[in-house]
């Protein structure tokens, strides 16, 4: 366990994550479906989309592998060992079916047709059922205790990590997709430990990159700025 005298990991960026993850990906069979064959400009909006929100799921199991499990294993390991060993298998079987994915709509993005359509949607659906799984076995048995094992700056290197690997451009379309599903103190939480200029701003810029990107995936009833 952590020193008393540490200040403890807050998990409920985690929470938030975690709900994001499941909206977007439990809403992308459909985006899918709902393309017209051969409309090439609306594939690329839902492609770019979903490729972005891949890119973060990747980023954010990356950044569990290499943060969390071994912190938890050398830590906790009697506690938590099996729920690790796990997770992390899952994270092997989720990152599989995301190279899977992602070749299908490589595919499907230049040339969307039914049956193209019908196949990624159909990957998609698996995807999100094993991450669905995935997600709920971390809240049940992980995230309730691993302030008792993590401090806060070694969770904070989690989030870090994710916001160095996506694209800069694309970091307030993130952080406002997160803040739409967090409440007021948990989106300071989410940028607590970035810089002071983004901390004053994203909060500002996030709100409205999203709302933006939403209108154009989702629709323009989905959301207002």
């Amino acid at each position: 366990m952590i020193h008393s005298s540490i200040e403890r990991a807050d998990v409920r960026d985690m929470l938030v994550v975690h709900e994001a993850f499941r909206q977007g990906f439990g809403r992308m069979p459909a985006l899918v479906s709902e393309v017209t064959p051969g409309d090439v400009r609306r594939a690329e909006i839902v492609a770019s989309h979903m490729q972005l929100i891949e890119e973060f799921l990747h980023l954010h199991h990356k950044g569990e592998d290499d943060f969390l499990w071994p912190k938890l294993l050398d830590r906790a390991g009697e506690r938590l060992g099996s729920t690790v060993a796990l997770l992390e298998s899952q994270h092997e079987e989720i990152a599989a079916l995301l190279a899977q994915t992602s070749k299908e709509l490589e595919v499907w993005r230049k040339a969307p047709s039914t049956e193209r359509g019908t196949e990624l949607a159909d990957s998609l659906e698996r995807l999100g059922t094993v991450l669905t799984e995935h997600l709920a076995i971390e809240e049940k048995d992980v995230l309730p205790i691993a302030s008792e094992y993590v401090s806060a700056k070694e969770w904070h290197q989690m989030g870090d990590h994710a916001i160095k690997g996506l694209p800069k451009s694309k970091l307030p379309i993130i952080f406002g997709m997160l803040a739409s599903y967090a409440e007021p103190d948990v989106v300071k939480l989410l940028i607590s430990s970035a810089p002071l200029v983004p901390r004053l701003i994203m909060p500002i810029l996030g709100p409205r990159a999203y709302a933006r990107h939403a209108r154009q995936v989702y629709g323009p009833a989905e959301i207002s700025a």
